[in-house]
């Protein structure tokens, strides 16, 4: 038998979706015809002889002597539409979360909150997972249609996946908010706008709960991301001068930082740390620094997130440093203290900056911090990529987990 592609599937699940959503919507109405017209032809049925009453002389229960069906039950029927305001303070009208089937993301953080929220809704991914993340995704998802996103994004693909809304999660502004209005007239379906900004982790949750009726799952998550703030907070009162001086690198030399202030950089403010990078961002998300800035600033740490588009672990990217003679005199390397970040499923500082980054809070707040923080870090991301993740990690893949080696 002739194996279906990816867009096959799309196409035949998009049909089911259209003719599930069809049923569940006429379907009240399919079964109050049936039974009008059972009715009819009962009604229309050729009266035969008189019967005999019943030997015993009782009378023979006619049908309008029958007892009459129970009442209608006054339970509310959940209304087809609704108008909320999404986190950008719009007004959208959209189905009621029972009547939504699949949902659009517009870009990776908007996938990887569908996922964490409702996988079963997730239309598809935006770009082609790789290896590291399929070791933690669940397998039912891996082969989800690759829609693209930014300017790659193939609309006519999702047009013919027949997502019920989409969903963008990103920064609020009014570049934003044009995309999602300029996207609705694009796909002829409601977008929600959605804050992904660390801080308001736990709104989000909870909007999109409500939003795709996964209250319980949203709640949860809600409830750990403003656990996990409460702890940090504390964090706060760490004086100035015992703060640790942190380098943040990324890419193939570990030399592209993301500057003091940058929302790549959230993190390290949000734990308490002093981004040495004290940069001017300019257009992009990253900075390029030499070797010879990075050994003025000598700071206390190095973080390094290696570069996932060349396959370099945060790990293999931490050892390149420390085995460099040029970076022999930096203080952090001199003490081994030097980390390449997990990276499972995704980066858990940024890339992308979504919600993988609240277990990275709890990873890089230990590391830096163990004295001000009591918390076993090991069952710390057990916990999290059981209830954000949907999976129970084995020792053996937690510890490649932590050491940057997975799949």
């Amino acid at each position: 038998m002739k194996r279906m592609t990816r867009e096959e599937r799309a196409s035949r699940m998009a049909t089911i979706r259209r003719v599930l959503r069809y049923l569940r919507r006429y379907w009240p109405l399919m079964a109050l015809s049936l039974a009008l017209a059972a009715g009819l032809i009962a009604g229309c049925r050729t009266e035969g002889p008189a019967q005999e009453p019943p030997p015993d002389g009782t009378a023979m229960q006619s049908a309008t002597d029958a007892p009459e069906a129970a009442a209608p039950t006054d339970a509310p029927q959940e209304a087809a539409e609704r108008q909320i305001t999404d986190m950008a303070g719009r007004t959208v009208t959209v189905p009621a979360a029972g009547e939504i089937e699949s949902v659009f993301s517009t870009g990776s953080v908007s996938a990887i909150f569908l996922y964490m929220a409702a996988p079963d809704k997730l239309l598809g991914w935006n770009y082609e997972l790789n290896d590291i993340e399929k070791a933690i995704i669940l397998e039912e998802y891996h082969d989800l249609p690759n829609f693209g996103m930014g300017d790659a994004v193939n609309y006519e693909a999702v047009i013919a996946a027949n997502p019920t809304i989409a969903v963008n999660c990103g920064t609020i502004n009014d570049a934003m908010i044009s995309d999602c209005d300029a996207l609705t007239e694009k796909l002829g379906i409601p977008v929600v706008a959605v804050d992904s900004d660390l801080n308001n982790s736990a709104a989000a949750f909870r909007f999109l709960g409500e939003l795709l009726g996964a209250e319980e799952q949203c709640e949860q998550m809600a409830a750990y991301a403003e656990a996990l703030f409460a702890d940090v907070a504390a964090l706060a009162e760490i004086p100035e001068e015992e703060r640790v001086r942190v380098y943040y690198g990324n890419g193939e030399d570990s030399l592209e930082t993301a500057p003091r202030g940058s929302a790549h950089a959230q993190i390290l403010d949000m734990v308490s740390a002093v981004n040495v990078a004290d940069l001017e961002l300019g257009d992009g998300s990253r900075v390029q620094i030499s070797a010879e800035q990075l050994l003025a600033w000598d700071p206390d740490v190095i973080v390094v997130n290696g570069e996932p588009k060349a396959d370099l672990s945060g790990g293999s990217a931490a050892d390149a440093i420390l085995n460099d003679p040029d970076y022999a005199t930096l203080k952090a390397v001199q003490q081994l203290k030097v980390y390449g970040t997990p990276n499972a499923p995704f980066s858990w500082i940024d890339r992308p900056p979504g919600p993988n980054r609240l277990i990275g809070i709890r990873w890089f707040s230990a590391l830096l911090y163990p004295e001000y923080l009591d918390c076993n870090v090991e069952d710390e991301v057990r916990a999290f990529f059981s209830l954000f993740y949907h999976t129970d990690l084995s020792d053996e893949k937690l510890e490649k987990l932590l050491n940057g080696t997975l799949p």
